[in-house]
């Protein structure tokens, strides 16, 4: 079961949406994680914690592709993007 997708050149996760640069954190941290529960013998929680990293590197690489296909020289740019965009929304709608 994939907890994590690219969905139009975004990263959804079952929490919403996260940029390329947190997804790639999260993929590290999940690797790491792997490793160590793999030396400590926690074999289950090494297996989820590889599943998570392998979903969230295939979503990262789905998002980059759809994102440069689209035209992002940078695809990082995208979440800078959309951040200003939320932003302004925010502050249009009275919100954060």
């Amino acid at each position: 079961m994939s907890h994590h997708r690219a969905m139009g050149g975004a990263i959804v996760t079952g929490y919403g949406a996260i940029g390329l640069a947190q997804a790639q954190r999260l993929a590290a941290f999940y690797a790491a994680e792997a490793l160590h529960s793999r030396l400590d013998g926690a074999h289950a929680a090494a297996r989820l914690c590889e599943e998570r990293s392998a979903d969230l590197r295939a979503a990262i690489a789905a998002a980059t592709l759809w994102r440069r296909a689209a035209g992002w020289r940078e695809p990082e740019a995208a979440d800078r993007v959309s951040s200003g965009w939320k932003a302004t929304n925010d502050a249009h709608a009275g919100g954060s």
